[in-house]
């Protein structure tokens, strides 16, 4: 199963949204499909105080005592090569907290990239010193999403909660472009990730300016989403935003740098009823204490890989019964704060494909292959 999986997968690049059908036609039939990508939340530990993370609720004491309960480096290999063997294509390490601070997390990452996986690092990129973009740059390492919500200093540091980290991020981001030409590598692609709010939805354009400064080749908007309303955009802020979207757009046009600004229009866009969403066939996040659930938004824990393998969870009573529900349109509480259900998962009708006849679907046709990185094309927009 895994094999006939990992081929189809390597054909043609496919997307996320492209293998909808296939994974979850597959899970009906079969009963069992592996995730495509798996996140690794390492440590809830953080050296920034992000006015929109929900991870502000945890107290300083209740991180540093969070250490205590993370897994251990040789529980991380184990888990790397189970996902090998059950198929699985990627691994994004992201927070809970800031990855970097983890001792071990450049072997992880090595161990990743031995494996074969594909890798994405979401970081502050604080603490990327030298030393790691070179480790970074040496094992080929797919991506690095540097999270930077303003291009000047004083709005960063207000939205980051520490003065001075901005230059130190800038420097950064510049220095791991400039090492990676000065090496004739193409990997890492560079990413910019900007959390979009009502305090910097002005400066969506200069981000993309700021991505050309520093040699970024992507700009990733993700919309805020967050119990306190005053960080959100009004309704009153939509046309002085959709302006400087476009300007954005036409501005990453002119750099040929890529920008999401299509999936962030149809966050407002009609949302199409004949629609469910597809994570809990996916992308399942694994937490710093061994606790996976079934999506970045969701604590309910399906299972913890401390003591058991992930495929005893992943096929668990518990994920399924969860995937029964999601067929039925019976959605859990947590759905009601995410974001995903009308900027990605409104785009894929997968309602039509779940009422198809109980037999494997199709793959849809298509496009040709885009040529490789190395023919300067950076590879497709990587979901969160």
């Amino acid at each position: 199963m895994s094999s006939f999986v990992c081929g189809l997968l390597m054909f043609g690049g496919l997307r996320f949204r492209d293998l909808v059908p296939f994974y979850v036609s597959v899970w009906r039939c079969r009963g069992f499909v592996p995730p495509l990508e798996v996140s690794f939340k390492p440590t809830l530990r953080c050296n920034l105080r992000c006015v929109m993370c929900p991870q502000r609720a945890i107290s300083d004491g209740e991180r540093g005592a969070s250490v205590r309960f993370e897994l251990s480096t040789g529980r991380y290999f184990a888990l790397i090569d189970e996902l090998v063997r059950m198929g699985v294509r990627r691994v994004h390490i992201v927070g809970g907290g800031e990855p970097l601070l983890r001792g071990d997390i450049l072997e992880l990452m090595w161990k990743i990239k031995y494996c074969g996986l594909g890798g994405i690092l979401t970081t502050n990129g604080v603490l990327l010193d030298e030393s790691k973009m070179r480790g970074l740059i040496d094992m080929g390492w797919d991506l690095v999403s540097f999270s930077v919500d303003a291009p000047y200093a004083d709005a960063y540091d207000a939205i980051r909660g520490v003065p001075g980290s901005f230059e130190r991020v800038f420097s950064n981001m510049k220095r791991l472009s400039q090492l990676r030409l000065e090496l004739g590598r193409v990997k890492p692609v560079i990413q910019i990730g900007c959390v979009v709010m009502k305090s910097n939805y002005m400066f969506v354009e200069e981000m993309v300016e700021l991505a050309r400064r520093v040699g970024a080749d992507i700009v990733n908007f993700n919309m805020c989403w967050s119990e306190d309303s005053s960080l959100l955009i009004g309704g009153e802020d939509l046309p002085e935003f959709f302006s400087h979207l476009n300007a954005a757009f036409k501005m990453a046009l002119k750099y040929s740098i890529r920008v999401n600004v299509g999936e962030i229009l149809l966050f407002w866009g009609r949302k199409n009823t004949d629609t469910i969403c597809f994570r809990p066939w996916l992308s399942p996040d694994i937490w710093h204490n061994g606790d996976v659930t079934p999506c970045c938004f969701s604590r309910e824990v399906m299972g913890n890989v401390r003591n058991r393998s992930f495929r005893e969870v992943w096929d668990g009573e518990k994920f399924n019964n969860l995937r029964k529900f999601f067929l039925e349109g019976k959605f859990p509480d947590f759905c009601r704060n995410c974001n995903w259900s009308e900027l990605l998962s409104y785009t894929v009708p997968l309602g039509r494909w779940l009422s198809a006849p109980k037999k494997l679907i199709r793959l849809p046709k298509f496009r040709q292959r885009r040529p490789p990185v190395s023919e300067g094309v950076v590879g497709q927009p990587i979901l969160h």
